[in-house]
């Protein structure tokens, strides 16, 4: 039976995650197919052992944004209250803005906006990145506390799966020393 077959067969046993409106179900199952590749001659129980690899992973992928979301939150929360207009900021107006000042992408208004809030308030983008990550630092630590404990998570099931590939293997050799035993066996006796 091929990867495919057998994965197709074990589908309706595996869970995937709920996946959010801009994350790729493509994504996820290539994920899962380039893992299951790996194996020499998977066993229901690794392809189950894989599949909640493959969730793994995708979480910790997910709670990496997270983390960068929060802290952009807490900027943007900054933002919105620093300067003399604070009443007048929208948070979430101000978080896109500084999302697209942070990576490259915001227009001339945008970051002559964002220069202005941060010179109103006194900060640099990087006394603002410190303040906004000690609000915020409660939540990220949550956050990284999810991530190791799908790494903790992700150790265990690749012992599981070295676990499975081993005992295969090994009857693999022994049944190889038994073959060569019995033909042995078999000279000696003619």
């Amino acid at each position: 039976m091929s990867v495919d077959n057998k994965v197709s067969s074990l589908l309706p046993f595996l869970s995937f995650p709920r996946l959010l409106p801009d994350e790729s179900e493509a994504e996820f199952q290539s994920g899962l197919k380039s893992l299951l590749s790996e194996l020499d001659n998977p066993s229901p129980l690794a392809v189950v052992l894989i599949s909640q690899l493959n969730e793994c992973l995708w979480w910790i992928k997910r709670h990496t944004v997270d983390k960068q979301l929060l802290l952009l939150e807490a900027m943007a929360r900054l933002l919105s209250k620093a300067g003399n207009h604070w009443d007048t900021y929208d948070n979430h107006k101000v978080s896109e803005a500084l999302e697209h000042y942070l990576n490259g992408s915001a227009d001339k208004d945008e970051a002559a906006w964002i220069d202005e809030i941060l010179a109103e308030s006194k900060l640099t983008l990087s006394d603002l990145r410190v303040r906004a990550f000690k609000d915020a630092a409660r939540h990220i630590k949550m956050v990284d506390d999810l991530i190791h404990r799908q790494h903790q998570t992700i150790r265990h099931l690749q012992r599981s799966i070295d676990s499975i590939d081993y005992k295969s293997r090994l009857i693999k050799r022994m049944d190889l020393e038994l073959a060569a035993l019995e033909s042995k066996q078999s000279v000696k006796g003619a």
